[in-house]
C-alpha cells in the first residue's frame, strides 16, 4: 500500500472501529504477559513481573507496549532491527525466534532473552509479537547474570544471535537441545520458552480473527494511525519545552573492578518538536556496567515519558521525535566483547536519572527528583536438603526478595511513592511474597520495615527509605553466594530538585554468626555462611521544593506514620511537635520557620 493509500485508509477509518481495534490490540498484547505470569518457572519473571511484551507492525515499529517493564517493551524496535539484520525479511508462519546478544538485539544483560514471533494473515506478514524476560539461567561463569569479574561477554553467558528455535512450526530439536545443554535449570528454561511461544501463538490467532472481522487493510490502517497518534502527542509535548540545551549527570558506585565512579553525562537538546539526548561526555566503557545502545535509547525515552503528559501513547510513533547520540566506546555504547551484566541497573538507572534531571531543569514544574536505587542482594546456590522434582537432583536456586527497594522521587504536587522500586522499571516491578521467597531459598526474612529520616526532604518529599533483614539457613559446605551486581547507591544519593533535599546513602551489612560485622559492597559477590544475617538499608527518593514550604499537617502525618522523626521535623522541615502527643506547636513552628528561612537567604 502506498503512502497516499495509507493516508486515505486512515482518513476513512470509523472512529468506533479504530477505538475497538486499538483497545483489542492492547488487550491481546497484555494477555501474553498474563498467561506467562501464571505459568512461568522463572522466579524473577513470576514473582517480580520482570517481563515485557510488545506488538509491532510489519516495519518493526511498536503499535502496543503492554504495561509491564518499559526496559523490556520499548526496546523491541531495536530488537527487530537486529532480527532484520540476520533474516532480511525471510520469515514464515510458525517461526519462533530466540535472541539475547546485546550487540545484535541491543538489549540488556544476557539473562534477558528476546522471544519474537512473526505474525501472518493469509500468507502476509502483518507484524511481530515480542516478549522479553529474565530467564532462569543463561550459562556463564556464575548463575544469574549479575556477577562482576567476567573476562569478557563470552564468559558472562550464552551470546545467542537471532535463531529460529521453531521454524515453520517445527521445533529444531538439535539446535534447541544444544542451547539447553549450556544453561543451568534447563528444564525451567525449556518450559518457559515453550510457554511464551504458546501464548504468542494464541495471540496470533486472536489477531487473525480480528483481521477476519474487520478486514486486514482496516486493521493495518488502525495500526498506522495508532503509531501516528503517538508521534503527534509526543511532538506536541516536546514543543512545550523551551528550546535549548539542558545538562544532567548521574553516577554508579563503580564497575566491580576499578574502584572509581562511572559517570553518565547528557545534554538534552530541544529544538522545536524534536528532542536529542547527547551522551558524548559520558565515561569510556569499563566492565560489567556497560549499557548496550538499545537500552540507552529505551531509558532516554522513559525519561521523556516521565516528563510529558501521561496520556502520550507508549508506541513507536512517540519515539520518532526522540534521538540519541551515543558514540561507540563509551559506557553508554560499548564495543564488543565488553561485559554488560549490570547494564539495566547500574548505568540504565543513571541514564534515566541524568535525562530526567536535564529535562527537569527546563521544566521545573514537571521536574522529578531521583528515585531510590536498586538495593537488593541476590541469593544463589544449591540447597542439598531439597530435591527438585523437575530434575531429580538437589535444588539450585537463584532469587531475590526485591523487598528492600524503596521508591520514587517527588514531583510537584505529589510525594514519592513507597515501595515501587527503581526509576527504569517505572513502577512496574512487584515485590514478591516473602513466604514464596523463603520456600525457594534457604533463607528466613526477619524484618521488612520503613526507615525514618531516609527520605529526601522537600515541599513534596521523596519516598521513605526501606530496610530488609534476612538470615541464611544454608548448609555448611553447600555453595551459597550473595551477589550485589544488581545493587547501587552506596556512593551517590538520589538527588532532590527545585530546592528539594537528597536522600542518604544506601548500605548493606553482613552480621556473621561468629559475631563479626562487615559491609557488603555494591557490585560485588561474597560467600554467605549458615547463620549469617544481612541487613540492607535503601535510601528513599529525593525531594521537590523547599522543605520549609511543606504543609505542616503533612509533616505531622509523616511523623505519626513513622516516616520522619520529631527531631527531623523540627530541624529540616521547621515544624515543632510535642514529642509526647505529636501535636503541632503552631507559634513555635511559625517562629522556627522564619528563622530557618532567614538562614537560607
Amino acid at each position: 500500500m502506498s503512502t497516499q493509500d495509507k493516508k486515505k485508509a486512515a482518513h476513512n477509518l470509523d472512529p468506533t472501529t479504530f477505538s475497538v481495534v486499538w483497545n483489542k490490540l492492547d488487550f491481546i498484547t497484555d494477555q501474553i504477559g498474563q498467561k506467562v505470569l501464571y505459568s512461568t518457572q522463572s522466579f524473577v519473571t513470576a514473582l517480580a513481573r520482570d517481563l515485557g511484551q510488545t506488538f509491532l507492525d510489519a516495519a518493526g515499529e511498536i503499535v502496543s507496549a503492554a504495561s509491564y517493564l518499559p526496559i523490556h517493551t520499548m526496546v523491541a524496535q531495536e530488537a527487530i532491527k537486529g532480527l532484520e539484520s540476520t533474516f532480511h525479511g525471510e520469515y514464515e508462519p510458525g517461526d519462533f525466534i530466540v535472541a539475547n546478544d546485546p550487540y545484535i538485539v541491543k538489549g540488556g544483560h544476557l539473562p534477558d532473552w528476546n522471544f519474537v514471533r512473526p505474525v501472518f494473515y493469509k500468507g502476509e506478514r502483518i507484524g511481530f509479537l515480542q516478549a522479553k524476560t529474565h530467564v532462569s539461567d543463561t550459562g556463564g561463569f556464575m548463575p544469574g547474570g549479575y556477577a562482576p569479574g567476567a573476562y569478557d561477554i563470552i564468559a558472562e553467558g550464552l551470546n545467542i544471535p537471532p535463531i529460529k528455535v521453531i521454524k515453520g512450526g517445527v521445533l529444531q530439536k538439535e539446535l534447541w537441545g544444544f542451547l539447553l545443554l549450556n544453561v543451568r535449570n534447563s528444564t525451567q528454561v525449556d518450559m518457559d520458552t515453550m510457554l511464551i511461544n504458546g501464548a504468542m501463538a494464541q495471540a496470533e490467532e486472536q489477531l487473525v480473527a480480528m483481521c477476519d472481522k474487520y478486514g486486514v487493510e482496516t486493521v493495518k490502517a488502525c495500526m498506522g494511525s495508532i503509531i501516528d497518534a503517538g508521534e503527534r502527542a509526543m511532538r506536541a509535548e516536546i514543543s512545550k519545552i523551551p528550546d535549548g540545551t539542558y545538562y544532567g549527570e548521574s553516577a554508579t558506585d563503580w564497575d566491580g573492578k576499578t574502584d572509581k565512579p562511572v559517570w553518565v553525562r547528557v545534554d538534552a537538546i530541544v529544538k522545536g518538536d524534536e528532542l536529542t539526548f547527547d551522551f558524548s561526555k559520558s565515561d569510556p566503557q569499563c566492565t560489567f556496567v556497560n549499557c548496550p545502545e538499545g537500552v540507552v535509547i529505551t531509558d532516554s525515552a522513559i525519561s521523556a515519558f516521565f516528563i510529558v503528559d501521561a496520556s502520550v501513547p507508549k508506541n513507536g510513533g512517540a519515539l520518532r521525535p526522540i534521538h540519541v547520540i551515543a558514540p561507540e566506546g563509551l559506557v553508554v555504547n560499548p564495543i564488543y566483547p565488553a561485559t554488560v551484566g549490570a547494564s539495566q541497573i547500574s548505568v540504565g538507572i543513571q541514564i534515566v536519572e541524568a535525562c530526567t534531571l536535564a529535562l527537569g531543569s527546563a521544566l521545573p514544574d514537571r521536574a522529578m527528583a531521583g528515585w531510590g536505587k536498586h538495593m537488593c542482594p541476590m541469593h544463589l546456590g544449591v540447597d542439598p536438603g531439597k530435591i527438585d522434582p523437575r530434575t531429580g537432583g538437589p535444588r539450585q536456586y537463584f532469587a531475590e526478595t526485591f523487598a528492600s527497594d524503596s521508591g520514587s522521587g517527588a514531583v510537584k504536587g505529589h510525594d514519592g511513592w513507597l515501595g515501587i522500586g527503581f526509576a527504569a522499571a517505572a513502577g512496574n516491578f512487584l515485590r514478591p511474597n516473602i513466604e514464596q521467597f523463603e520456600q525457594h531459598c534457604p533463607y528466613v526474612v526477619n524484618e521488612v520495615k520503613v526507615l525514618a529520616d531516609w527520605e529526601g526532604a522537600g515541599e513534596f518529599r521523596g519516598a521513605p527509605g526501606t530496610s530488609l533483614e534476612f538470615t541464611a539457613h544454608t548448609v555448611a559446605g553447600a555453595p551459597a553466594m550473595l551477589q550485589t551486581g544488581n545493587s547501587d547507591g552506596a556512593r551517590f544519593s538520589p538527588p532532590g530538585v527545585v530546592g528539594g533535599g537528597t536522600a542518604p546513602l544506601s548500605q548493606i551489612t553482613v552480621h556473621g554468626a561468629d559475631g563479626s560485622k562487615r559491609p557488603l559492597r555494591t557490585i560485588d559477590m561474597q560467600p554467605v555462611s549458615p547463620g549469617d544475617r544481612c541487613v540492607t538499608k535503601c535510601a528513599g527518593g529525593g525531594g521537590w521544593g523547599n522543605p520549609l514550604d511543606r504543609a505542616v499537617g503533612k509533616v505531622q502525618d509523616d511523623v505519626i506514620d513513622g516516616y520522619v522523626s520529631v527531631e527531623r521535623a523540627r530541624e529540616v522541615y521547621g515544624v515543632v511537635l510535642n514529642p509526647e502527643t505529636l501535636e503541632v506547636q503552631a507559634e513555635a513552628t511559625q517562629n522556627l520557620r522564619a528563622e530557618l528561612r532567614a538562614q537560607q537567604a
